[in-house]
């Protein structure tokens, strides 16, 4: 039952997806004679904390009660309120998915805790909780966001028709999957390409959930962007950043902030913005997961800088064809096999008649 009860933690920190970045994700349940009497999940940035939270809601004596939680609190000896609300709980035993990431902080919850009588296990499931911070645990470490691409293809590879349709390659399943990716993630990334192609919105659209929309964010050098463009609609729900070249006209500027979108200016390396200047650039920012939707060169542009931490690429039961057929990863590509990006712990999962294989770099 133990990884049971840590699985509901695991469901239930979810809840806080899109609102809680850049901290971690943090589900909550208080176990008491083998039964659920609280839980309790992080809602949002700077929020009550999910322990205190499932503790609260318990509505009984906590005493002997057990707590199962994803990721170890940070704590120390200085959080005095929040040790003696924990013991005054009387819980005799708290569970821990994965041990605090950020440098030096891991194993105080033991630290703090054993000696005051309060049993302290982790490492259940511990792969589960480490998947669902992956974004935090980057974050925190590097200061730059944690990056992942998703594209849909068919099984030909392409990415769409030579002519650039591509309504629809993927299912409509496959479709509500890309956007609880975009609920995720603090930030979505096109090309000023896809913006005059496709007109996308970018917006996180789904039924039964509340909404959190990711910052939207284009990289367009000189502000080439349709001023009838949908993600030049900005209201309190929906932000746009532009990021462009250090040599974009001042016109072209004030026109584009006019509309309400932020721009941030970056200086030109050979010839164009390098990913490593645009991850830094938004790790700044406290942006700290970035989901990159495309298109090609987009792609292309940030396989070749290494920034990519995470891959998803959905496969279509359809064939396009033709040399000419636009290919998920543009560029010019490698050379030989051994120079080809290799992915690890690569899984698949079916959704509707697609396949979705995701895999980290």
């Amino acid at each position: 039952m133990i990884e049971v009860y840590m699985k509901k933690a695991i469901d239930i920190a979810n809840r806080g997806s899109g609102f809680v970045n850049p901290d971690p994700l943090v589900g909550a349940i208080l176990v008491k004679n083998e039964k659920i009497v609280g839980q309790g999940w992080y809602k949002f940035f700077g929020s009550e904390r999910a322990e205190v939270m499932a503790i609260k809601s318990a509505g009984e004596d906590t005493r002997d009660s057990e707590l199962f939680i994803n990721i170890e609190p940070e704590i120390d000896e200085k959080y005095d309120e929040y040790i003696s609300f924990i013991l005054n709980s009387g819980i005799k035993r708290i569970y821990i998915g994965i041990p605090n990431p950020r440098v030096g902080r891991g194993g105080k919850a033991e630290e703090v805790f054993k000696p005051l009588g309060i049993e302290i296990e982790y490492g259940v499931l511990k792969n589960e909780c480490e998947e669902l911070n992956e974004i935090y645990t980057h974050y925190i470490n590097t200061g730059t966001p944690f990056v992942f691409t998703k594209w849909a293809m068919t099984l030909d590879g392409k990415l769409a028709s030579r002519t650039g349709d591509s309504k629809w390659i993927s299912s409509e399943k496959s479709l509500e999957f890309v956007h609880h990716l975009r609920q995720r993630v603090a930030a979505i990334m096109v090309g000023e390409n896809t913006v005059r192609l496709d007109n996308p919105l970018l917006t996180t659209r789904l039924e039964g959930v509340v909404i959190s929309n990711p910052l939207r964010v284009i990289v367009s050098k000189y502000g080439d962007i349709p001023l009838n463009s949908n993600i030049l609609k900005v209201d309190a729900n929906t932000r746009t950043l532009i990021i462009a070249s250090e040599k974009i006209a001042i016109e072209k500027e004030v026109e584009l902030k006019n509309y309400g979108v932020d721009i941030i200016k970056l200086r030109e390396r050979q010839g164009k913005i390098q990913f490593e200047d645009i991850v830094k650039a938004l790790g700044e920012r406290n942006i700290d997961s970035l989901y990159i939707e495309g298109g090609s060169s987009l792609l292309a542009s940030a396989f070749e800088s290494r920034v990519v931490n995470k891959v998803y690429a959905a496969i279509a039961p359809k064939i396009i064809g033709g040399k000419d057929a636009i290919t998920p990863v543009g560029g010019v590509g490698i050379e030989k096999m051994n120079d080809a990006i290799r992915l690890s712990r690569v899984t698949h999962q079916i959704i509707g008649d697609d396949v979705i294989f995701k895999g980290y770099i």
